[in-house]
């Protein structure tokens, strides 16, 4: 229905344009309701070279897209050229349109000052264009002209808004870099020289050193976390873990800072944790650290309550864990303008969080990288809660048993610390290894050289990641390069570890990565499964300390102790061996578990507050299957008597163990009752 006058037809179409839209979009909105309100059979809009910015194409934007194949559109075209059309418009009185009439319809053409043409196109059943109508179009274009011109400069404003955003991050990411390796240097030099002889005073000014870098040195990192994320160059790691280990030791690392605050912490892990997950712990227990602690300066007097649950998910590959922590105190509002980035700096400045501020925001994009997503709940009880997904990793093979001695094998030691250096090579002789040692990168290379000219090529290289000459990285390249030693194992046991060493390793051709110290349990574990023959044409994973807790045994534990001393050395002795261990305090909750899960052991406190231990024992052995496996269960109480022994085996536990824990006898136990396959546990 054709608009009864020019100012009825400009109102209308000054509706649709909406300065909100992008330009091609506002553009075809336009045109839309072009055609609708005129019932026109196209219309169109092209933009004019002359106007196009410089590496860009003109817009065509047309609407229906069929327009071209509209006969009395292309008969305008053959009448018409657009510099003809342009030129013609600009000549034209009053800047109306020009109206071509023919027997198939009518075509108006406006001008559209200082961007292009637009087209009309009526059909012959169509009435011709009125002076009012004609008029109409004219102040329509001419709005839309203004709207487009502004659109256009608001992207440009835009984009060099961005651009300048982008470029100063990646000035704060060069400058970081830059900054970071002289202070990374500064405490490599500051725990080397802890190596030497000092007097007190002196060993007390270096160690204040080396906290005051180290500080530093996780602002810096701080920063080109930030720069990263805005510059698109954040990597994440995909590395096998173990988060059941993970959070346990962050849950105790947080207890021990919390109670030197006078503080109290107490986790409750609602669901059994995954145990096979691939990501980046390094990034996990960052952010989990970072909100936790900021956690902790909110919590009410009854202390803090950290939470983990695993998610129900029907993901066949893919674990959700939510990470809570509860009891915060109300308001938090202060909290929530930490996180939020647009108001992070200022509030953390009024409210004297000092960095703490940036790291939450950080932390924030850093969980939403890692797939997840952080949230404050301010309903009782208030809390500060993240999810992440963690893919799961099927470790099916059996692992094998660490080895004891590995005779007539080669291993080079390249350390530039002779106190390390001499205590490996102390090892590695005892397992049987020749063994020749270097002190920098270039002499490694040149005995690499020299074993392997007279056929003596070594098996296992081990060496730092920063050593004088050539570095662990390039070492390892040369050695890849030069001598081709496809077979032999590189071994990196870096003075200090960083963020992106798995990738650099990896590109290096280097088997396995390790943080100093390294126990000879670990490095056992790591020869064993780098030396053992593999016919597999699959290039080898990246071993990693958190891989080889992964390859070792696990054990899903049910601990019945009340005692929160107790429990947290026992809970802490599993995990760290790499158990699966649920903790419940009370007999009830005993047997709710075992019913309805299945554990590989069980330590059962005999003097529980709510039920004798013997009694929960023989309702476990009830609800036990007939005919199915026999849970170990092994009784524990703070008396050393036989009787107490004698009265476990009697009513049907397996053992009796005194508290406090003997770690060596726990570990005897878990190995006597617990087989994998035929094999003795190791």
């Amino acid at each position: 229905m054709t608009p009864s006058n020019a100012y009825e037809l400009l109102g209308e179409l000054s509706r649709a344009i909406d300065d909100s839209l992008e330009l091609e979009s506002l553009l075809q909105r336009f045109l839309t309701e072009l055609v609708r309100r005129l019932d026109a059979s196209g219309a169109a809009v092209l933009e004019s070279p002359a106007t196009t910015p410089p590496g860009r194409p003109p817009i065509v934007c047309l609407y229906p897209e069929a327009l071209p194949r509209d006969p009395l559109y292309g008969a305008f075209w053959d009448d018409w050229s657009p510099s003809t059309l342009e030129t013609a418009l600009a000549e034209h009185p009053q800047g109306l349109p020009i109206l071509t009439t023919g027997e198939l319809g009518h075509v108006l053409a406006a001008r559209l000052p200082g961007f292009g043409l637009l087209i009309l196109v009526l059909p012959a059943t169509a009435s011709a264009p009125t002076p009012d109508l004609r008029q109409g179009l004219s102040l329509a274009a001419l709005f839309l002209a203004q709207s487009v011109l502004s659109a256009r400069r608001d992207a440009q404003t835009r984009r060099r808004i961005e651009s300048a955003h982008l470029a100063r991050n990646q000035r704060l990411a060069d400058i970081g870099r830059e900054i970071r390796n002289p202070v990374k240097d500064i405490l490599e030099l500051s725990e080397l020289t802890l190596h030497t002889s000092l007097d007190q005073t002196q060993r007390h000014y270096l160690h204040l050193i080396r906290s005051s870098t180290a500080r530093l040195l996780g602002q810096i990192d701080e920063l080109l976390d930030s720069a990263r994320i805005e510059t698109g160059q954040m990597t994440i790691e995909q590395i096998p873990f173990n988060p059941s280990v993970l959070i346990a030791d962050l849950v105790e690392a947080l207890t021990t800072e919390a109670q030197r605050r006078g503080l109290g912490v107490r986790y409750e892990q609602l669901d059994l944790l995954p145990t096979h997950s691939q990501g980046d712990p390094g990034r996990i227990r960052q952010v989990s650290t970072t909100l936790w602690r900021a956690a902790l300066a909110f919590v009410r007097d009854d202390g803090l309550r950290l939470q983990t649950r695993r998610l129900n998910t029907e993901h066949p590959t893919l674990d959700w864990i939510q990470f809570s922590a509860l009891g915060l105190r109300l308001p938090l509002t202060d909290l929530q303008g930490l996180i939020d980035p647009s108001t992070a700096v200022g509030a953390a400045i009024e409210h004297g969080f000092g960095e703490g501020g940036c790291s939450l925001a950080t932390c924030a994009r850093l969980i939403e990288h890692l797939g997840g997503r952080v949230w404050i709940d301010t309903l009782e009880p208030a809390g500060l809660h993240f999810t992440l997904p963690l893919p799961r990793l099927d470790l099916s093979e059996t692992p094998p048993r660490p080895m004891a001695s590995w005779p007539g094998r080669r291993a080079l030691l390249v350390d530039d610390q002779a106190v390390a250096r001499r205590t490996l090579a102390y090892w590695f002789r005892h397992w049987g290894f020749e063994v020749r040692e270097a002190s920098t990168g270039r002499q490694a290379l040149e005995l690499a050289r020299a074993h392997q000219a007279r056929g003596q090529a070594f098996d296992v290289y081990v060496f730092d990641s920063t050593l004088p000459e050539l570095d662990g990285f390039e070492l390892a390249t040369r050695l890849r390069d030069e001598l081709a030693v496809e077979q032999a194992a590189l071994v990196m046991l870096a003075s200090i570890g960083q963020r992106g060493d798995a990738r650099r390793c990896r590109e290096a051709g280097i088997d396995a990565f390790l943080t100093k110290p390294a126990s000879p349990r670990e490095l056992r574990e790591l020869l064993t499964r780098l030396l053992m023959s593999d016919e597999s044409p699959q290039p080898r994973p990246l071993l990693t300390r958190h891989m080889l807790v992964e390859y070792r045994r696990r054990l899903r534990i049910l601990l019945v102790e009340s005692g929160l001393l107790h429990q947290k050395l026992a809970s802490t002795l599993l995990q760290e061996w790499g158990h699966e261990t649920l903790i419940v305090n009370s007999g009830g909750l005993a047997l709710e578990q075992f019913r309805s899960e299945t554990y590989d052991l069980v330590f059962l406190d005999l003097y529980l507050p709510d039920v004798d231990g013997i009694e929960v024992a023989r309702a476990m052995r009830r609800l036990e299957d007939s005919g199915a496996r026999r849970t170990p269960i092994v009784g524990m109480s703070s008396l050393d008597l036989e009787s107490e022994r004698e009265r476990c085996l009697e009513f049907g536990l397996d053992e009796h163990i005194v508290k406090p824990l003997n770690p060596a006898l726990l570990e005897d136990l878990i190995r006597r009752f617990v087989r994998h396959g035929d094999e003795p546990l190791e």
